[in-house]
């Protein structure tokens, strides 16, 4: 029975997964063949927005050939004999092979981790299958190593990647530009509002406020530049001090303007804008809309007017009916996470760029709601980051690096983890979660 439910669970649609930061792994494991014992190593990278890759290496039996060969990465629960989520199993399931070395191709694997007692999962064996198979191959483990970026020697990445591989040449061969003088002075304003005092969304508000401060702060070290925030939170949060915040905005010429919302959103469907409404009142007496309430559009332009290089301004609310509210979804599970630090030069692209951008984005089009968790924060905060790190990390292949890029990411993972996820409806009910994030790129 044990062998059956795996071989359902490659093929079944399951619950959505997102998780804490990036892992990388390195397992070692072998498969007993009629030729003999044939060992295989893996290199996997899991983003926490689910996605990611697997490199595996090994030395064909009968061609005595050293062969690479990636697969795209999918994650997906287990099930159980009737048929139902087992959430103590989680699949990285590999498709879509890719010959890097080598000449011998061959079906991809598919590892499957298992939940420990301290919460996160392990990995347990290795499969490889298809739909032409009856039984799958049954691998077994024989090592496993989390790695950060102090392991990856050439020798390790070599073991898994070309010298031509864009990984190996992030890490081994690229130059960093240096600031020039002028660009040293460009600073990084943030204003970010949050509501973590409210008792509905409260929590995954200060899940969003935390990770979106970090981000920010880190990027702005990490780049060398200046760093102003302004924070406005828990008792200080009302429209009278957003709108003071915006107009307190002085960037100069080439600085970094960053708007960020998360709380209570609404539409109203009688007007032209595509943009939502933000709740911004501070007391429950208050009434709702009118004289306590921005709109994002509005925001932008206010934003834009400033006259920074770049600039970014980004809710995650609703965008429907002011009387339906977020949706709380339940936690996703999580892998131990390693250190990979980001790519300078990418970085640099982003956020250094000569050429005036800016970018207003939300969680949800006009007629949905967002949905978040208090694990995660919500789901456009979290997808907007992973896509905006996965453009700036070490492995990631696009060496076209652009707010386009980040925008589509952040725009895909947020349609996806919503469609893999339950929220409770106004009646109670529990559908899948639709999110279309929008957009505006000047």
């Amino acid at each position: 029975m044990l062998l059956k439910k795996f071989i359902i669970l490659i093929f079944l649609l399951l619950g959505g997964l997102t998780a804490g930061s990036q892992t990388i792994y390195e397992i070692k494991y072998h498969f007993e063949l009629e030729q003999g014992k044939e060992n295989y190593q893996a290199f996997i990278i899991r983003n926490a927005d689910g996605t990611g890759f697997i490199r595996s290496a090994f030395t064909d039996l009968k061609t005595n050939t050293y062969n690479i060969t990636e697969t795209l990465m999918e994650e997906k629960f287990g099930v159980d004999d009737q048929g139902n989520e087992d959430t103590t199993l989680l699949i990285f399931i590999g498709y879509d092979p890719v010959q890097i070395a080598g000449t011998v191709l061959y079906k991809p694997d598919h590892f499957v981790f298992q939940l420990s007692e301290d919460g996160f999962y392990e990995p347990a064996f290795v499969m490889s299958s298809d739909e032409t198979d009856e039984e799958p191959d049954m691998g077994v483990i024989d090592g496993v190593t989390l790695l950060n970026q102090e392991d990856l020697t050439r020798e390790k990445v070599l073991t898994y990647f070309t010298e031509q591989d864009e990984f190996y040449q992030n890490l081994f061969e690229a130059s960093v530009r240096s600031l020039s003088p002028e660009e040293k002075k460009t600073r990084l304003h943030l204003v970010l509002v949050a509501n973590t005092n409210d008792l509905t969304i409260g929590k995954t508000c200060a899940v969003d406020k935390e990770t979106t401060y970090k981000t920010f702060a880190e990027i702005a070290e990490f780049l060398g530049i200046g760093f102003n925030p302004s924070v406005i939170s828990g008792d200080d949060f009302s429209k009278v001090n957003v709108e003071k915040a915006i107009n307190n905005l002085r960037p100069g010429s080439n600085d970094i303007v960053v708007f960020y919302y998360s709380g209570h959103g609404f539409s109203n469907l009688q007007d032209n804008y595509s943009f939502p409404y933000l709740d911004l009142r501070d007391k429950r007496s208050q009434p709702y809309g009118g004289a306590y309430t921005l709109n994002m559009e509005a925001i932008y332009q206010k934003v834009k007017s400033k006259g920074a290089r770049l600039n970014l301004v980004l809710s995650d609310c609703c965008n429907n009916d002011p009387s339906q509210t977020n949706n709380i979804t339940s936690e996703a599970p999580s892998t131990r996470t390693s250190s990979l630090g980001w790519d300078k030069n990418k970085c640099l692209a982003l956020f250094m760029n000569p050429g005036r951008t800016s970018l207003l984005m939300t969680a949800a089009q006009k007629g949905e709601l967002s949905a978040g968790n208090v694990h995660d924060g919500g789901f456009f905060t979290f997808n907007f980051r992973e896509s905006m790190e996965k453009s700036m990390a070490l492995y990631d292949k696009n060496k076209d690096v652009s707010w386009n890029t980040v925008v589509a990411g952040a725009k895909t993972q947020t349609i996806a983890r919503a469609n893999r996820t339950l929220c409770r409806q106004v009646d109670e009910s529990l559908k899948k979660c639709v999110q279309n994030p929008v957009f505006r790129l000047d």
